[in-house]
């Protein structure tokens, strides 16, 4: 079992060439949050692909972005706003998920990154009161939120609490943000959440009106679905004899 980082030669000076790198990443979980969200910063920083992570049980799928060619797991890097972002577009195998985030944690000490930012999503049933969202941090992590932290009874699942463990026994500092999301929903809005919180933590100023937007799409397309569901539904009842 292997996973391998591998990238193209042309970004290794610039890579090495500072060591207070910030890494950003999240997985298609609940509300699809971590991909939609890392998605849409590196089409907004305008970030540079420069790799692939490529691993033993890996899905065996293409497609064709502006960039180039998607794959499944994507490294991206804004230079001037210090940022790292895997896009993972799909979910490690669970035969291979520990090595893949020791792998991550390892490349990146490597180079020195100073800081992970994780993407997660929040089942929106443990919400309590008006918060957007929960956060937990490794123990040496110096950040402070004012939002409500991640508390006793709840459970974070799958590769990202595979990858925020491997990050607390390696003892690198690291966040993880929750927006709430309901967890069978493509959630742009809670992708957004996230990214106005990395707005507020990095200086950055990503508009996400354009989440917005989508999200307001998703919803109506939904509602249409819905309806033309519950429709099809009504002309299936047997009709009444007059």
């Amino acid at each position: 079992m292997s996973v391998d980082i591998v990238v193209d030669s042309n970004y290794l000076e610039r890579l090495r060439s500072r060591n207070d790198w910030i890494f950003i990443t999240g997985f298609p979980g609940f509300g699809y949050v971590g991909t939609i969200a890392t998605r849409y910063l590196v089409t907004q920083l305008r970030a540079e692909k420069i790799g692939n992570i490529i691993t033993k049980y890996m899905p065996d799928f293409i497609a064709l972005d502006d960039y180039g060619i998607l794959t499944p797991y994507e490294l991206f890097m804004s230079y001037d706003n210090r940022l790292l972002i895997l896009v993972n577009n799909a979910t490690p195998s669970n035969i291979e998920r520990v090595v893949f985030a020791k792998t991550i944690v390892k490349w990146a000490k490597s180079l020195g990154v100073k800081e992970f930012i994780l993407a997660g999503g929040l089942n929106s049933r443990f919400k309590e009161g008006n918060e957007r969202l929960r956060w937990v941090k490794t123990s040496v992590s110096s950040r402070e939120l004012p939002e409500p932290k991640f508390h006793k009874g709840l459970y974070v699942v799958g590769p990202l609490a595979i990858l925020f463990l491997t990050l607390e026994v390696e003892k690198v500092p690291a966040v993880m943000i929750l927006p709430y999301t309901e967890p069978d929903k493509f959630d742009p809005k809670a992708a957004a959440v996230f990214i106005e919180k990395v707005n507020e933590l990095l200086g950055l100023s990503v508009d996400v009106q354009g989440l917005i937007e989508y999200s307001k799409a998703v919803e109506e397309a939904e509602a249409l679905l819905s309806e033309t569901l519950k429709n099809v539904e009504e002309d299936r009842r047997p009709k009444p004899y007059i």
